[in-house]
């Protein structure tokens, strides 16, 4: 955490203003921030008797802090040096109501710098619509999907608040995908910049690595539904609803891979799983017919292909012999 507040602190527009939460947290935290607070007047505190969980935290931040802008970060990463300095005035020269950035990631020792799918510059009404809101839906053939992670955007705070858009607790950890397509479908100017803010820690501590760690297929497979289903909602044409399905390919092609990676499941067991999971209802007949065959790789169409044919022993040996 001192991480975090020492590049919070080194960043130097005074225009900034750092919400802080404690949220509820049983060590020094609330004494961290108070401290941090003491040295720099940009910092406000906001300290709660119980730990609400971190959706209802980043709502309530987005709502009482002060700012026209808001910008999120977890506590054990950092932001990068004077990046939101030079966003600070890019967002104020471009008007814009939502700015997306690249953003470093760390496994260990090494940093990976991952950049945004699309050119940097300016979008404005139908180019949003038809360059940057399929992607956050999903994949296209040649297009990257745009990944959610909140701390890698800044949000114009009156859409956030006049449009009501809330983060979906039910989806965790991939409730950001739905709160950056309801605020897309709400922007006019979007600017895409090639400087990165943030820095983002892979750790074995986070939300994602916990939910790998211990995986739980059933509940893995109701989030990627419901995601999709959410998703479903929002699409308003073919390419976006085409996309919204070839992700949730990807995330059964996830599922699939957790299982079969489990040495104590013997492939009959997985195999009777998968089945059990994947009825063929009208959610999974949906995902698997408007998957788009050209967008999808040589791995994802053999899925797709095993799948609709049932041919579920032959998958999961075949995943395994890759994977061993």
């Amino acid at each position: 955490m001192p991480r975090l507040l020492d590049s919070m602190m080194s960043l130097k527009s005074p225009d900034l203003e750092f919400f802080l939460i404690d949220n509820g947290s049983p060590d020094r935290c609330g004494e961290i921030c108070k401290e941090y607070a003491a040295k720099d007047d940009r910092f406000f505190i906001r300290t709660l008797e119980e730990n609400i969980g971190y959706i209802r935290a980043r709502m309530l931040g987005m709502k009482e802090c002060h700012c026209d802008y808001v910008g999120f970060c977890d506590s054990d990463d950092y932001l990068e040096p004077e990046g939101y300095d030079h966003a600070s005035q890019v967002i104020s020269q471009q008007k814009c109501d939502l700015y997306i950035t690249p953003h470093k990631v760390h496994f260990g020792e090494d940093v990976y710098t991952i950049p945004t799918p699309f050119g940097k510059g300016l979008y404005m009404d139908d180019r949003i619509k038809q360059e940057i809101l399929p992607q956050a839906f999903g994949f296209l053939k040649g297009r990257e999907r745009l990944h959610g992670f909140m701390w890698k955007h800044i949000y114009r705070k009156d859409i956030l608040l006049g449009a009501n858009i809330c983060l979906i607790e039910d989806l965790k950890p991939w409730e950001d995908q739905i709160f950056n397509i309801d605020m897309l479908q709400h922007c006019q100017r979007v600017f895409v910049d090639d400087v990165v803010l943030y820095n983002y820690f892979a750790n074995t501590g986070s939300v994602t690595s916990s939910m790998i760690n211990s995986f739980d297929a059933d509940d893995f497979w109701r989030k990627t539904r419901l995601l999709f289903l959410e998703k479903s909602k929002r699409a308003t044409n073919s390419v976006e609803s085409r996309a919204n399905a070839n992700s949730s390919l990807a995330n059964l092609d996830s599922l699939i891979v957790c299982l079969c990676k489990n040495k104590s499941l013997s492939t009959t067991a997985v195999v009777e799983k998968l089945r059990s999971l994947i009825k063929k209802d009208e959610v999974t007949g949906q995902i698997l017919n408007d998957s788009a065959y050209n967008d999808l790789s040589q791995r994802f169409r053999f899925v797709r292909m095993c799948l609709r044919s049932g041919l579920y022993r032959i998958l999961v040996s075949v995943i395994r012999y890759k994977i061993n």
